[in-house]
């Protein structure tokens, strides 16, 4: 009796607290208008509006073009460039992860937004977390390297040219003021993204 007992009790904390497993995503995107209530202000360095000048920001807008409508085609694409897996993979932000999650307010037409590099930022988009940049990674955050890049930048793509980190990033780099405070201070959170 004992055993099934414990094993009752295994099988019922594993249900409870196992969907934390390895390789699934457990933090939802947020989308980048979230991102841009803290990341569009000069005394941050206005991160939104260098990603907002990038080819990143137009990524889905892209899908809906005559030359994504020729590539379709050429490559024989049962649906539009905008509904198909081949081309949303890389021109939409969460698309390509398995278990991906999204906010209520969460908008795919926003292209490429900071979580395609930056990672799902439900845990960590609270300004005292993002505070500290080891908790931040701890809840989420990722610090992308040109690896990361390569993911959508690679001769699956039909407009591939060979992709040169150093020549490409400084065309999206987009740091923190250095002369930023970091406030840690109570802020309103705002559940319902």
């Amino acid at each position: 009796m004992p055993r099934t007992i414990v094993s009752i009790l295994t099988i019922l904390f594993a249900f409870l607290y196992g969907s934390e497993g390895e390789g699934e995503t457990t933090h939802a995107y947020v989308g980048v208008d979230r991102c841009k209530v803290c990341h569009e202000t000069a005394e941050m360095g206005n991160q939104y509006a260098v990603w907002s000048g990038t080819a990143h920001a137009k990524a889905y807008e892209t899908l809906l073009g005559e030359e994504a409508a020729k590539i379709v085609k050429e490559r024989g694409l049962k649906t539009p460039a905008n509904e198909a897996p081949e081309c949303l993979k890389c021109h939409v932000t969460g698309y390509n992860v398995d278990g991906a999650e999204f906010g209520k307010k969460f908008d795919k037409t926003k292209g490429i937004q900071c979580e395609s590099c930056h990672g799902p930022g439900e845990k960590y988009r609270q300004q005292d977390i993002m505070c500290d940049v080891e908790t931040a990674k701890a809840n989420g955050l990722i610090l992308p390297t040109s690896k990361d890049c390569l993911t959508c930048h690679n001769e699956e793509s039909p407009k591939y040219k060979p992709f040169d980190y150093a020549v490409y990033y400084p065309k999206i780099e987009h740091h923190k003021n250095p002369d930023y405070t970091c406030d840690t201070g109570d802020e309103e959170e705002d559940e319902d993204w």
